[in-house]
């Protein structure tokens, strides 16, 4: 299975039930499990629903794919071991605050803690 935490997009999210998504609301954000096989609906669905300005990134066995909605469009990156210094930097600019490291930052999330190697 895959896990998401997802800020930045509307209810719609919760069309996705129909296929298959496990999503509980957790205030105005939203825990989302899917399996591998769904992995490109959920890529369509971010990529047509997130707002500007905000990322997503979703837990795979071995590395974390994050898409960011930025101005130019949706930029998706793979990152393996949590090392990737480009995308600390963006979700530092887009989050304005400092992160120690990417593993650090989704710790920090409950919903993942559990989930990650």
């Amino acid at each position: 299975m895959y896990y998401s935490y997802v800020l930045g997009v509307d209810n719609s999210i919760k069309e996705l039930e129909q296929e298959n998504f496990i999503i509980e609301q957790d205030q105005e954000n939203y825990k989302v499990t899917f399996p591998k096989e769904k992995e490109k609906i959920w890529e369509e669905f971010i990529s047509k629903h997130l707002k500007e300005g905000y990322w997503n990134e979703y837990l795979k066995e071995s590395e974390v794919v994050f898409l960011f909605s930025l101005k130019e469009g949706i930029k998706k990156v793979v990152v393996k071991n949590y090392q990737d210094d480009e995308v600390l930097k963006l979700c530092e600019q887009l989050a304005e605050t400092q992160f120690k490291s990417i593993k650090e930052m989704l710790k920090e999330n409950e919903f993942y803690k559990d989930k990650m190697k």
